[in-house]
């Protein structure tokens, strides 16, 4: 469950999972992960850690690149402002914008020959 949800749709959907028998609960500070697990598990519950997302710092792929702002936002795709607001802190990639960096800085020319890729047109339906 997330912090911030309403409280209605918090309890919905906690039912649903513990109906479905499984439920993902965020805990963003424990004190003893193993006294956590110890208890969670005498309820028979079972504990799995998760580690955050890695978050992708698109300033220092770009700077790897040798690449400015602008060619960077061109070659892979993404608005120059958006780019910019990332690298200034103003505000974070979503998790598939996160995932997309994490790729271009893996395997920038995997991507680069992805994005030259041309898709087949879609066949159209007969006209009625």
């Amino acid at each position: 469950m997330k912090r911030h949800l309403p409280i209605r749709e918090a309890k919905a959907a906690a039912e649903r999972l513990f109906d479905e028998g499984r439920a993902v609960v965020e805990l963003p500070m424990v004190e003893s992960i193993d006294a956590l697990r110890s208890e969670l598990a005498a309820c028979k519950v079972e504990v799995r850690v998760v580690p955050p997302p890695y978050k992708v710092d698109t300033r220092h792929v770009r700077d790897r690149m040798r690449m400015s702002q602008e060619q960077f936002a061109l070659e892979f795709g993404l608005e120059l402002a958006t780019l910019r607001n990332w690298e200034q802190g103003r505000s974070e990639p979503d998790t598939a914008a996160n995932a997309y960096l994490l790729m271009i800085d893996r395997d920038p020319d995997a991507v680069r020959r992805a994005l030259a890729e041309e898709t087949p047109a879609r066949e159209q339906a007969p006209a009625m």
